[in-house]
């Protein structure tokens, strides 16, 4: 299926704030001999019932082992004795339903946790089967509900707890079916060549309006929904032409039957931001819909007590041990691991109501960035927008950064809220002309990315933390020299440096921690005001990208980016020597003789940009012609002068 070109919702992208969190440190003989214990006295034990032949054992062992598995070291220790597939092959198969329910919630939650290992096994070993099989026993399950609307809500308590036992089954099936296709490229593709049947039910289940689900429910079908279409142009044109898909109509009659909270909603604008994206609309009316959906968002946003989030973390976190445990209960195990899952089933409503608008806000912004209608031609942003984004989106992830700050990072979302106010500072530099609010809310910025720099060590934090510089250092221009932090320059280049050399030991964000260094350090290098710090820019620019294209790196893992640094860091020499009136000049580039370091590197980047794969880097490929035409056209200009 095709593909969204921005930025998606990752439910790996940030960790999980309602889990333990790991403790800092290396792994000691004592940690061994902890863990040698644990799995003598919790870990076997508990595996040996979710075994055994009485269904209570099972279903105790099963549920206090996804209360585990919330725990990073007891979810390692817990995978080590093949949990998975204790659970692939006989829970899934059990004859108590509510454990078969409860193991795909388990799997569910584990493959979000580990990510693309633990999803890719679960594919080869057959989960879809198991998938379809169950989503067979549900829509039967449904139609009998839909058809016997009254019987069925008016049937005892027992009776409503088996419903309730169904909506669980469907959330738990959908929602891994979303990590699923969340997990890799690979799999994503797999999912969706056999998602038609899924998104039928849930369309077919979303515009029923005979019986009235829980709106935990609805919220699972619209988040499948949310999620699938985030990341398939495909699937959103396939939905869109179900004919009894009305996303309007859906919205009215939640509402109006009150299946309706906060998370819902949120789904519902994503949803609407999704189709309007891929199905399009005339430049007038995007800006109009964009400023609509962000202010409601924004609302939606300021009704979320984050010091209320902050309290239920902490509690979940850091629970009240001191109150003993009372033996001779045969169930206080079980009590003492559930105690808090209705606290931790609200908290995730309003984590995830955070989550996914933040992803909006950060979607939207890119949308809005891109001119349609004439790529080359800068976009012309409305009052109307600018006032929103400015007045009130900006303050509230600024807001949420100083939380975060003085909070150590408790809610997990401070990536998110970077690359948002990434986006929204290349989104200011692309208008055709740029706010004046907009400088002071740029020194403000840097401060607030130093801040997060400063505390963070996580690469990823670091990289995202350099984007913002360089979009913000854009904005101030000369005036960036007053935030150049002492040996700012200087470390930069040395962890540069450091990445080029170890070469294939460098990762994926290792490289794109490089990309960032090389666009912000190029965009001080004509400003900084020192030609020293010029001269050692410059170098490292040519230098590296000497290297590249010079045959040692043809072999090198992340060609891609390789490829987009050495693109970057060419057209930045032309911005850095694009006049000889400026100081550094004459003592940079005629003295050090760049002329002819430029007429060499034309040559082979030539060859370099002739064995770029088009079908594999198309963007890329365009990029690399444009770069090489500009570098011919260059040399003339500086010959000339």
């Amino acid at each position: 299926m095709g593909k969204l070109k921005r930025s998606k919702k990752n439910n790996r992208s940030r960790l999980n704030p309602i889990g333990s969190k790991p403790k800092a440190g290396k792994s000691t003989g004592d940690d061994s001999k902890k863990d040698e214990s644990t799995r003598q006295s919790k870990i076997l034990p508990l595996l040996n019932k979710l075994q055994s032949t009485i269904p209570n054992d099972r279903t105790m062992a099963l549920g206090a082992i996804t209360i585990l598995c919330e725990d990073e070291r007891m979810r390692k220790l817990l995978l080590k004795e093949k949990l998975i597939s204790i659970i692939m092959e006989q829970c899934l198969n059990d004859s108590n339903d509510e454990i078969v329910v409860e193991s795909f919630g388990l799997l569910r939650n584990l493959g979000i946790e580990e990510g693309y290992d633990v999803l890719k096994y679960y594919w080869r070993s057959g989960i879809w089967t198991s998938i379809e099989a169950s989503l067979g026993k549900i829509e039967k399950s449904f139609e009998y509900l839909i058809e016997n609307p009254h019987n069925a809500a008016n049937k005892k308590h027992h009776d409503k707890s088996k419903i309730q036992l169904l909506y669980d089954f469907t959330e738990n099936i959908l929602s891994l079916i979303v990590a699923l296709s969340d997990g890799s490229e690979d799999l994503s593709e797999a999912v969706f060549e056999k998602i038609d049947p899924v998104s039928k039910l849930v369309i077919k289940l979303l515009t029923q309006t005979q019986f009235k689900f829980s709106i935990a429910m609805y919220n699972a079908l619209l988040e499948f929904i949310y999620d699938l279409s985030t990341e398939s142009i495909d699937f959103i044109q396939q939905i869109n032409n179900i004919p009894e898909f009305n996303l309007d109509s859906i919205s009215q009659f939640l509402e109006k039957n009150g299946s309706f909270n906060r998370l819902t909603k949120v789904y519902l604008i994503g949803i609407k931001f999704n189709l309007l994206e891929v199905i399009g609309q005339p430049t007038n009316k995007k800006h109009e819909l964009s400023q609509e959906l962000l202010s409601t968002i924004f609302n939606l946003i300021v009704g979320i007590d984050i010091e209320d989030l902050k309290t239920k973390l902490k509690t979940i976190q850091e629970p009240d041990n001191s109150q003993p445990i009372q033996k001779g209960d045969g169930n206080i195990i079980e009590t003492d691991l559930s105690k808090d899952q209705d606290l931790k089933k609200q908290l995730k409503v309003d984590l995830s109501s955070l989550e996914v608008s933040l992803d909006l806000v950060t979607s939207i912004i890119e949308y809005l960035s891109i001119n349609e209608e004439n790529i080359e031609e800068q976009i012309h942003l409305s009052h109307g927008l600018i006032e929103i984004l400015l007045d009130k989106i900006y303050p509230s992830i600024i807001e949420l950064i100083k939380f975060e700050l003085t909070n150590d990072f408790i809610l997990s979302f401070i990536e998110k809220l970077l690359v948002s106010l990434n986006n929204l500072s290349w989104l200011m530099l692309s208008n055709e002309e740029l706010p004046v609010e907009w400088y002071e809310k740029s020194l403000q910025l840097w401060d607030i990315a130093s801040a997060v720099s400063s505390k963070a060590s996580d690469v990823n934090l670091q990289k995202n933390c350099l984007n913002v510089f360089w979009s913000v250092s854009k904005a101030l221009g000369p005036q960036v020299q007053t935030k150049i932090q002492d040996g700012m320059i200087d470390e930069l280049l040395t962890k540069g440096e450091l990445i080029i050399t170890k070469k294939d030991e460098s990762t994926n964000e290792d490289w794109e921690f490089l990309l960032a260094t090389v666009g912000l350090l190029g965009n001080l290098a004509p400003v900084i005001g020192n030609s020293e710090k010029t001269f050692k820019i410059s170098e490292f620019l040519l230098g590296s990208t000497e290297l590249f294209i010079g045959g040692e790196y043809k072999s090198a893992t992340n060609q891609g980016i390789i490829i987009d640094i050495v693109n970057e860091s060419i057209n930045l020499i032309f911005d850095i020597f694009g006049d000889k009136d400026y100081d550094y000049d004459n003592e940079i580039f005629v003295q050090k003789n760049y002329l002819a370091r430029l007429k060499i590197i034309e040559q082979k980047f030539r060859e370099f940009t002739k064995k770029v794969d088009k079908n594999k880097y198309p963007t890329l490929k365009v990029k690399g012609n444009e770069t090489l035409m500009n570098l011919g056209r260059f040399i003339q200009y500086k010959a000339s002068e």
